[in-house]
């Protein structure tokens, strides 16, 4: 009996330690529904800005170095992040 309280305090243990490995991903889509302002504020200017269709603007932010990658939000008319997307790990 004593074993399976163990073991059931293991799973526990790890499925508590497989929900903290938090992504760059899931950092992006905290910011779906903030402003482009608070955006602008914390991240500063963005490399490269966009504007498409239905009045989207899209803001890319670079990182550089050994693993490169981008950071992408659609931001809607009323300056709305809609969509977060990385190729970060």
């Amino acid at each position: 009996m004593k074993s399976a309280t163990v073991f059931k305090a293991l799973i526990g243990v790890l499925l508590l330690g497989l929900g903290a490995c938090e992504t760059t991903q899931d950092r992006m889509n905290t910011w779906v529904g903030s402003t482009d302002s608070h955006l602008l504020a914390t991240w500063g200017a963005p490399d490269r800005k966009a504007k498409t269709g239905g009045g989207i603007n899209v803001v890319t932010y670079k990182t550089k170095g050994k693993n490169a990658c981008h950071k992408t939000f659609a931001i809607d008319a009323d300056h709305r992040i809609i969509d977060a997307n990385t190729n970060c790990r």
